[in-house]
C-alpha cells in the first residue's frame, strides 16, 4: 500500500513539473526586485508558502520520498531558478561544504596525520577553501557564548556574517 503511495505521489509530482514546464512564463512567481538580494533570488515569504504547499500537497510521504517530492514541487512552483546545490557547487557558485569537507579529508589523509594534527589541517583546509563558512562559523560560536538562542542566534549570525563580508 506503501508503495502504491509512493508511486501515485511522485508520479503527480511529476505530472505538476511538466505542467509548470508547459504552462506560461507569467504564472512563475515574479520575484519583487526590493525583496531581492544576490543571496536570496526568491523572496522568503514566497519560498515560506511554496515549502507549505508542496508539504500539504505530499502529506502522505516521509524521510527520502517526500525530500524527492519536494525537490520536485519546488522546482516546479519556480521554473529557471537554482534552488538546490547541484554537484557539488552552491546555487551562488561556490563548492559546497560537503565537497569541501570530502576535498580536505583526501588532501589530509594523504599526508597521513593523526590525532590533533589531523584535525588542525583539516579545519585549515576547511577555512582556507571557504572562509565565509568558516568566518559564519566564528560568529555562531561567538552568539552561543552570548547565551543567544533560536531567532536572536540567527539574527546575530546573519548581522556577523554580513560585518564579515562588507
Amino acid at each position: 500500500m506503501r508503495t502504491v503511495l509512493i508511486v501515485t505521489a511522485f508520479a503527480l509530482g511529476l505530472g505538476g513539473v511538466a505542467q509548470a514546464q508547459t504552462a506560461a512564463p507569467a504564472k512563475a512567481p515574479a520575484p519583487t526586485p526590493a525583496a531581492t538580494s544576490a543571496d536570496e533570488p526568491i523572496p522568503r515569504a514566497e519560498r515560506a508558502k511554496a515549502r507549505q504547499d508542496c508539504v500539504s500537497e505530499n502529506i502522505a510521504l516521509t524521510g527520502e520520498d517526500l525530500r524527492a517530492a519536494m525537490r520536485i514541487c519546488m522546482q516546479g512552483k519556480f521554473p529557471g531558478v537554482q534552488l538546490y546545490a547541484r554537484d557539488g557547487v552552491t546555487r551562488d557558485g561556490k563548492p559546497t561544504a560537503v565537497a569541501v569537507r570530502a576535498a580536505c579529508k583526501d588532501e589530509v589523509d594523504g599526508r597521513k596525520l593523526q590525532g590533533s594534527e589531523r584535525i588542525a589541517a583539516l579545519t585549515a583546509c576547511f577555512n582556507g577553501k571557504r572562509p565565509d563558512l568558516a568566518h559564519r562559523s566564528e560568529c555562531r560560536k561567538e552568539a552561543r557564548a552570548k547565551g543567544l538562542d533560536g531567532a536572536e542566534l540567527r539574527k546575530a549570525v546573519d548581522s556577523c556574517a554580513r560585518d564579515g563580508k562588507g
